[in-house]
């Protein structure tokens, strides 16, 4: 058992944003390390959304000859994946805390819960990017049709984008369920009604004209547009150009943020205020 003289403290950053860095990194490196310590995550976030290609694949039977629809249904499979695991991990993000007993030790921390939340979200955000990108192979290997994009560049920069539109929305709905006990049942209440609304495996302007403000709040709905506009030939959605979607997306992405962080301010506050977060 080593002495505590023998202990060598961590390296310390210095300056605001230094800190912040270093806060972000180890946060996504320890969420790493435990999402590959617990496998199961691979049904919801790999089996689950292929399935629903197939699914789609037979409801559009009629229309599989085409390699652009197939791309369609091979993207939309992907950006659910996207979606199913930002959501669950804005529940998970402050939940894990009250499963493990860290939550003392967590909101004790020299630095706003908000940014070690950022961290887990930005981690399992970029998850399913990856979930998404491995779904695309399969699907276009499974159905055997071409990935040529109209515009790589801007496909590429459409996807970024709305992966970090993903982080900022999930970061703003762990403000939302830091207070609740039942955040699994609120994440899985919102996953399909976000499938529909953002659009991911028809265009959105099929909505009810009354669905509509709700889908255009949601900035992936307008990134999902902008990587279609980018990815597929004669492609025909929302009234708007791909950098009239990026635009929107933008201005979005940054009212998420920023609420986020108001947010958290004052429920962190109040959190450690009445001292019962903890509680599961």
């Amino acid at each position: 058992m080593p002495s505590m003289d023998d202990l060598t403290p961590g390296k310390r950053t210095e300056g605001y944003l230094g800190q912040r860095v270093q806060v972000l990194k180890a946060s996504m490196f320890l969420t790493s390390r435990l999402f590959f310590a617990d496998p199961q995550w691979v049904i919801p976030n790999i089996i689950a959304p292929f399935i629903f290609t197939l699914v789609a694949f037979e409801l559009f039977d009629g229309q599989t000859s085409s390699g652009s629809f197939l791309l369609y249904l091979v993207l939309g499979s992907g950006l659910m994946g996207m979606w199913g695991t930002t959501i669950y991990a804005s529940a998970n993000s402050i939940g894990f805390d009250r499963w493990n007993g860290t939550m003392e030790s967590t909101l004790a921390a020299p630095m706003p819960l908000s940014w070690i939340a950022l961290g887990r979200v930005l981690f399992n955000t970029l998850q399913g990017v990856l979930t998404a990108v491995f779904i695309l192979v399969i699907g276009i290997a499974w159905f055997r049709t071409g990935f040529t994009l109209v515009n790589p560049p801007a496909f590429f920069l459409a996807s970024v984008s709305t992966f970090l539109s993903l982080s900022t929305f999930g970061l703003l709905m762990t403000t939302v369920l830091l207070l609740s006990r039942k955040g699994g049942f609120i994440t899985n209440s919102m996953e399909i009604p976000v499938y529909i609304a953002t659009g991911t495996m028809f265009p959105v302007i099929l909505l009810p004209i009354v669905y509509l403000p709700f889908a255009f709040m949601l900035a992936p709905t307008w990134g999902i547009d902008a990587i279609r506009i980018a990815a597929l030939p004669n492609y025909v959605g929302l009234p708007t150009t791909y950098w009239q979607d990026m635009a929107i997306m933008a201005v979005e992405t940054l009212a998420y943020l920023a609420l986020a962080f108001f947010l958290f301010k004052r429920v962190e506050a109040y959190a450690k205020k009445i001292g019962t977060l903890e509680e599961y």
